[in-house]
């Protein structure tokens, strides 16, 4: 077996010699991100490339089913490709929520129908899915949706809106949480549903932010359709796919902030505007030194959790969102402390990596609140350790 595994690295490393260009082995800008979608917009040639190369390969989803455009790798082989494709310093090939949420909950809760409909075409990034949960009246309590679906004649007729709903205005479709039983208890009248947003009667209006940008939209349903056969599980049980979604979705964001789009070291940056003899740098450089091994012990709980998931519920995944936010939070001030008067300048005052920096710390924040706050994760946490419901 560990023969097989090496022969099998060692297979890795020659495949992305061959088909990942120079370009696409470094930190990739936002404005370089490849978006899966039914019309798919490549900064590049090399990008388009590479993205050719993976979806074919299967790589883009290593452990799904040959059958539904993945790699059928098993987990020790998926491991590796992911620590050699880091190891070179690859980009994603694209970013797509299908894969690393919406993917995940098919496989284990949708019909063959389902998989066979949905699953290819997430794997080949034909789909920009945005999640459609919060409401203007549900966000930490997200069991209080209102948003109605009705069922008649195989459709189901929704109404009502979804807020801080990330690229809607973008997106394809939206796998949403809807209530399909006013009178049952909160979480036992929910369903989980997949709607066509290419629809009449869906208005989507961008949340102006003081950045001037706005990945965040409000969403209103008027009347819309969805499909019976869209529904995934049982009507009224959708609450158990939110719950499997949400985990797979916290665990998503420690993996994009362990490996982050862009990633600049707090030691580097300190190295090239600091003398590292001083009084001042020697207490940061500490600080940096006992980030980075827990930024290692994250990623140790990370492969924990992967295998945890396995076998359905990963308890390692309540603290991993939280853990994983909070350490690149302390990462991006790390960065700003190592610039020293440099770090002060405003975002658009400045270039390179002082810009670079100045956004990730203010964007940093962002993620101790999304997928649900810090605070809210250590109530959950702690209701786990103490055992209460």
């Amino acid at each position: 077996m560990e023969d097989d595994l090496k022969f099998f690295s060692t297979e890795v490393d020659a495949w992305i010699e061959e088909n990942c260009p120079e370009s696409m082995r470094s930190p990739m800008p936002v404005s370089e991100q490849v978006w899966a979608s039914s019309s798919i917009n490549f900064p590049s040639d090399d990008s388009k490339k590479w993205f050719n190369s993976m979806v074919d390969k299967g790589w883009c989803t290593p452990e799904w089913p040959t059958e539904f455009g993945g790699g059928g790798l098993n987990f020790e082989e998926a491991k590796i490709l992911r620590q050699r494709l880091r190891f070179y310093g690859c980009r994603p090939a694209q970013i797509n929520f299908g894969i690393s949420m919406l993917g995940p909950v098919l496989l284990e809760f949708g019909t063959e129908e389902q998989k066979k409909e949905f699953l290819p075409k997430i794997s080949r990034g034909e789909i920009w899915w945005c999640q459609g949960f919060s409401e203007p009246g549900a966000g930490s309590d997200l069991a209080n949706i209102s948003t109605s679906a009705i069922l008649s004649n195989g459709n189901y007729t929704i109404e009502g809106s979804k807020i801080w709903t990330s690229e809607a205005n973008k997106a394809d479709w939206m796998y949403c949480l809807v209530r399909t039983d006013k009178n049952a208890k909160k979480q036992a009248g929910i369903s989980f549903i997949l709607i066509d947003l290419k629809q009449p009667n869906i208005e989507i209006k961008p949340i102006q932010l003081l950045s001037g940008q706005s990945p965040f939209c409000q969403v209103f349903f008027d009347n819309i359709l969805a499909k019976e056969s869209h529904r995934i599980a049982p009507e009224n049980d959708g609450w158990k796919v939110a719950k499997r979604l949400l985990q797979f979705e916290r665990t998503m964001m420690a993996d994009m902030e362990s490996e982050g789009a862009v990633d600049i070291e707090p030691l580097e940056v300190l190295r090239s505007n600091q003398a590292l003899d001083s009084p001042g740098c020697k207490s940061l450089h500490r600080k940096i030194c006992k980030h980075e091994m827990r930024n290692n012990l994250i990623e140790i709980t990370m492969t924990r959790t992967a295998i945890e998931s396995q076998n359905g519920f990963a308890p390692s995944a309540l603290t991993l969102k939280y853990l994983s936010t909070e350490e690149t939070q302390q990462r991006w001030e790390l960065n700003v402390a190592s610039l020293g008067m440099g770090g002060l300048e405003i975002v658009d005052r400045s270039d390179g990596v002082k810009k670079e920096v100045s956004k990730s710390f203010f964007y940093s924040k962002a993620y101790t609140i999304a997928g649900g706050s810090s605070e809210v994760q250590l109530n959950i946490i702690s209701k786990n350790i103490l055992g209460l419901k």
